[in-house]
C-alpha cells in the first residue's frame, strides 16, 4: 500500500497528491481524522463528585455538571479539565437537570421542579439563566418533566422533556414555542445538534436515538440493544459523525453513526469505576455526557452512590 501511494504521488499534480494524503490520513483516523482510538483511554478526573446528572462545557473546556441527586441536588459544578479542582458555580437550586453554557459564559440550567399535589411526577420547571456576575433570570417555565437543553448558534435554547411528547424552543427573549411535537419524544431526556443543524434526542424510556432534521422530520436513528427496558439512556452528545449516549443501566457508554448503528464505544459492563483503555475501562451507572470538541474529550458523569467525573481521552 506504501509502495503504491509513492507511485500515485509521483505522477499526479500537487492538489490531487494532497486530497490522496488526506484521504488515506483519514482512513487511518477513525475519529473524524482525530485520534487512533485503540490509544484512547478514560481516566477518573474527579472521584467522589456531588454531581450526577447533565454535562457541559465551556470555550475554556471547563465542565459544568448539574446535582440531580435524586429531585434532592441544590447546586451546578464547575470543573478544571486539568487539575480536577471543582467548585459551585450555581446554588440555591431545585433537582437541576440539564446545563450549557453559551459564549458569553452565561449558565442556563433546567431548575425548579415542581409537583403538584396528588401527581406521580414533576409538572413544570423553570429554565434559570445565570450571568458570569451571578445575577439570574426565569428566562421561561415550561411543563412536564423538561430534562436536557441545548443552544443553537443564536442561543436559541431547546429542552428535551421526560413526561411531554416534544421539544420546546425558547428564544434570548423568553418567548416559548414547541419546536416539534411526537409521540416519540416522550420520554426525552439527552438532546443536542450536529454541526448540519439536525437534533438528536435520546429517549430514556425506550432507548431510542431520534433525529430530528430541518425540516422538523422525526425518524429514530437508532435504538440502543440493551436488555433493561425502561431505564436506558442518561444523557447523548454528539461529536465527530457520531452520536455517544449513557446507557446507564448497562455500565457502558454506547457511539451511534450517522447510519444507525449502535456499538458499545466504552466500558467493560461492570459495575464500578476503573480506567483503562476504551473496553477495559468501567463505569458505575454513567449518565450525563458532553464532548469538548476542540480538545478532543468526552466527560461523563455517575450517578452511582460515591460519583465521580469521567474523562475519555481521544487523543
Amino acid at each position: 500500500m506504501k509502495n503504491r501511494n509513492k507511485h500515485l504521488l509521483k505522477h499526479t499534480s500537487p492538489f490531487f497528491a494532497l486530497i490522496l494524503i488526506i484521504t488515506v490520513s483519514c482512513s487511518k483516523f477513525p475519529y473524524g481524522g482525530g485520534p487512533i482510538l485503540e490509544k484512547a483511554k478514560v481516566e477518573t478526573l474527579v472521584n467522589d463528585f456531588q454531581a450526577t446528572d447533565g454535562l457541559s462545557v465551556d470555550s475554556r473546556g471547563n465542565i459544568y455538571a448539574s446535582n440531580f441527586a435524586n429531585f434532592g441536588g441544590t447546586v451546578v459544578l464547575k470543573t478544571n479539565p486539568y487539575t480536577g479542582e471543582t467548585s459551585v458555580v450555581v446554588d440555591g437550586l431545585v433537582a437541576p437537570t440539564g446545563n450549557v453554557v453559551d459564549r458569553e459564559g452565561n449558565i442556563y440550567v433546567v431548575n425548579n421542579i415542581r409537583f403538584v399535589s396528588g401527581t406521580s411526577g414533576p409538572t413544570q420547571a423553570d429554565v434559570l439563566k445565570v450571568s458570569p456576575d451571578g445575577s439570574r433570570e426565569v428566562l421561561a417555565t415550561l411543563p412536564g418533566f423538561p430534562a436536557g437543553i441545548v443552544l443553537d448558534r443564536y442561543n436559541n435554547a431547546y429542552v428535551s422533556n421526560f413526561s411531554f411528547p416534544g421539544v420546546h424552543k425558547i428564544t434570548p427573549a423568553g418567548e416559548i414555542s414547541i419546536y416539534v411535537q411526537d409521540n416519540r419524544l416522550f420520554g426525552g431526556v439527552g438532546i443536542d445538534f450536529d454541526n448540519k443543524g439536525n437534533l438528536f434526542v435520546g429517549n430514556f424510556s425506550t432507548g431510542d436515538i431520534l433525529k430530528i432534521n430541518r425540516n422538523l422530520e422525526v425518524e429514530v436513528l437508532a435504538t440502543l440493544p440493551t436488555v433493561t427496558e425502561g431505564f436506558v439512556i442518561g444523557y447523548i452528545t454528539y461529536s465527530a459523525g457520531s452520536v455517544f449516549a449513557t446507557a446507564i443501566s448497562e455500565h457502558v457508554i454506547y457511539r451511534v453513526s450517522m447510519d444507525g448503528e449502535a456499538t458499545i464505544f466504552a466500558g467493560n459492563g461492570e459495575k464500578a469505576t476503573n480506567d483503562g483503555t476504551l473496553l477495559e475501562a468501567s463505569f458505575d451507572t454513567p449518565n450525563g455526557i458532553t464532548a469538548d470538541r476542540f480538545r478532543k474529550r468526552l466527560y461523563v458523569s455517575q450517578g452511582s452512590e460515591q460519583g465521580a467525573l469521567r474523562v475519555i481521552k481521544l487523543k
